[in-house]
């Protein structure tokens, strides 16, 4: 974090993280890995803000994750991202947890399953894949999922094709995730 935006680093990983083929691919490993429940969550960012549980310093910590989250909730990007994702049924709201290592705020989403389809289908729209291709790309990436997501991955690979990415990630990251 920089001194003069305490929030900048949050803020660019909640930019690539609200998007909607990258909450669909976290969201849709929930449901595979999790069947039957009522909502699925995540945490969309890794830790917000951390500090030390019984730690020095944790006053200030707390003061700079209000800040920060302040920020973050106000920063207009970050909220047109979260209301996209609001219209298509998904939930988000800032959350501490902790756990041996220390305290931490991030950002979780919470979608039912009834949602994932409306959130798929914005994927596809970002991804600019046509209505009638749809069909193939939501086939593609239920066998991304299951190579690369679920429980029996291992399994799945040796039994499903290899189609390499989600469908729905952008042509210009795909060269990303290669090197």
């Amino acid at each position: 974090m920089t001194a003069a935006d305490p929030a900048a680093d949050s803020r660019t990983r909640l930019r690539l993280a609200l998007r909607p083929h990258v909450a669909l691919v976290g969201l849709t490993s929930c449901a595979l890995n999790a069947p039957g429940a009522p909502e699925d969550h995540i945490a969309v960012t890794e830790r917000i803000s951390h500090a030390d549980a019984e730690g020095p310093g944790q006053d200030a910590w707390r003061a700079d994750t209000r800040a920060t989250l302040l920020a973050l909730d106000a920063d207009p990007d970050v909220r047109a991202l979260r209301q996209r994702l609001f219209d298509a049924g998904i939930a988000s709201g800032f959350a501490a947890d902790h756990d041996k290592d220390g305290l931490w705020a991030s950002l979780v989403l919470s979608c039912p399953p009834e949602a994932l389809p409306r959130l798929e289908a914005l994927a596809a729209d970002d991804a600019g894949i046509d209505p009638d291709e749809r069909a193939e790309a939501s086939e593609q990436f239920v066998i991304y999922m299951l190579r690369n997501h679920h429980p029996e991955w291992q399994a799945n690979r040796q039994q499903m094709p290899d189609v390499g990415d989600s469908p729905y990630t952008p042509a210009e990251e795909r060269t990303l995730l290669d090197t």
